[in-house]
C-alpha cells in the first residue's frame, strides 16, 4: 500500500471513528463521495465523475463481489445503493474493506487519466477530513 492508499483508509477511519459500524462506515463513505464530486464534477463534470465511480466499482467488486451494484450508464452514481451495500455487511472490517477498496480503484483510475500530480491536487482535501473546529472547508479566495 503507497502513502496515498494509507491517506484513502485513514479519511474513512477518521470519518467513521473508532469504533463504527457498517452503518456509520457507510455514512461516512457517503461523506467522502460528496466531496469527490465537489472536487472533481467542476472539472471533469458530473457524467464524468460518475462514469469513473462505475468503473471503480466494478475494480473492487473483484475482490468484495457485494460492490457489484446495477448502475445505469446514463444516471449519476447511486449513492443511496451504495450507502445500503455497505450498510448490509455484517462486519464492519468487511464494509471498511470495501469501501477502501473502491476509493482506491477511484483514485487510480482517476490517476492513470490525468496523472498523480492532478490527481493529489484535486482529491488531497477529501483524503482530509475538516476539523470540528472549523465550519466550512477552505476555498481558494475569489479573483
Amino acid at each position: 500500500m503507497d502513502s496515498q492508499d494509507d491517506r484513502i483508509a485513514l479519511a474513512v477511519a477518521q470519518r467513521a471513528g473508532e469504533g463504527a459500524d457498517a452503518a456509520r462506515i457507510a455514512e461516512a463513505i457517503g461523506e467522502i463521495w460528496d466531496g469527490i464530486d465537489v472536487a472533481l464534477a467542476p472539472v471533469i463534470g458530473q457524467r464524468g465523475v460518475a462514469a469513473l465511480y462505475r468503473r471503480s466499482l466494478h475494480l473492487a467488486a473483484a475482490a468484495h463481489p457485494w460492490l457489484e451494484l446495477r448502475e445505469d450508464a446514463q444516471a449519476p452514481a447511486d449513492l443511496v445503493a451504495l450507502k445500503s451495500a455497505i450498510s448490509r455487511q455484517d462486519h464492519p472490517a468487511e464494509a471498511t474493506a470495501g469501501a477502501v477498496a473502491l476509493l482506491q480503484a477511484f483514485q487510480s483510475v482517476l490517476t492513470s487519466l490525468i496523472g498523480p500530480s492532478l490527481t493529489r491536487r484535486l482529491l488531497d482535501a477529501v483524503w482530509t477530513p475538516p476539523s470540528p473546529s472549523s465550519g466550512l472547508p477552505a476555498q481558494d479566495p475569489a479573483p
